[in-house]
């Protein structure tokens, strides 16, 4: 007797067992093992196509994290140009913040005047200010009292947002 082509028998059913199942259940093991025999497929397929999948996704992906790199680095040189203004004595003109009151409520900007004209930058509300500051001088209660504080705390950006206007939108 020649040996069946086709794939193992996961279990050994004599033919006396498998013929006291109903047909209903011999359909349903049937069907049942057709689909583990899928799914296991189907899962070495994907460990397979894993790792050229990955590949190609880091492939596409590597002008993407190089351009971030990039923006990270020029981020970073902002910064410390940002915190190294002052050692430089660029001339900016003399900064100052003003309080004000709007609906019952406390708001904070950066004036500054270019010209004989009046620039300013809003800073945000008392709560806000409030907080920022805090970070700095922790004993800061009340922000319009202490205005000296608030511009040493905001003082970059206000240099840096002059330095825009008058530089890079020209």
């Amino acid at each position: 007797m020649r040996p069946k082509k086709g794939r193992p028998k996961l279990h050994n059913f004599s033919s006396e067992e498998f013929q006291k199942l109903s047909s209903e259940e011999r359909k349903l093991r049937g069907r049942i093992s057709t689909l583990r025999r899928m799914i296991k497929k189907r899962e070495s397929d994907i460990t397979e196509l894993k790792p050229s999948i990955m590949k190609e996704v880091n492939k596409l992906l590597k002008p993407i994290h190089k351009r971030e790199e990039e923006i990270q680095k020029c981020l970073e040189e902002i910064e410390q140009i940002s915190g190294n203004i002052n050692d430089n004595y660029y001339d900016f003109p003399s900064f100052r913040i003003e309080g004000y009151t709007m609906k019952g409520q406390s708001y904070y900007r950066g004036v500054w005047y270019v010209d004989s004209k009046k620039k300013q930058m809003y800073l945000g509300s008392e709560k806000k200010i409030l907080k920022r500051v805090n970070e700095k001088y922790p004993n800061v209660t009340d922000p319009y009292k202490e205005l000296d504080k608030v511009l040493d705390v905001y003082l970059k950006e206000l240099q840096m947002r002059y330095w825009k206007d008058e530089y890079e939108s020209k």
